[in-house]
């Protein structure tokens, strides 16, 4: 046990196909599903699927702020 390496967390999720688990490494993004083609011992029991990690959006600009005006112009407090 004390030669495995952590690669990274997974967290648990329940959709409408059921339980899975999800994490990232990387640039991807790592699923895990319950293997609901198992026909035999013989067959795994879970499936891993690795996809593009989501770009996160960009930052909009705030609405709610104040607009910048007179002394404070460009003053980042």
């Amino acid at each position: 046990m004390s030669d495995m390496i952590k690669v990274t967390g997974l967290w648990k999720h329940e959709g409408k196909g059921g339980v899975y688990y999800s994490g990232s490494l990387g640039l991807a993004q790592m699923l895990i599903f319950a293997n609901k083609f198992k026909r035999s011992e013989k067959d795994p029991d879970l499936t891993l699927c690795i996809a593009p990690k989501p770009e996160k959006a960009e930052a909009k600009p705030r609405t709610d702020a104040p607009a910048e005006t007179g002394e404070d112009k460009g003053i980042p407090f």
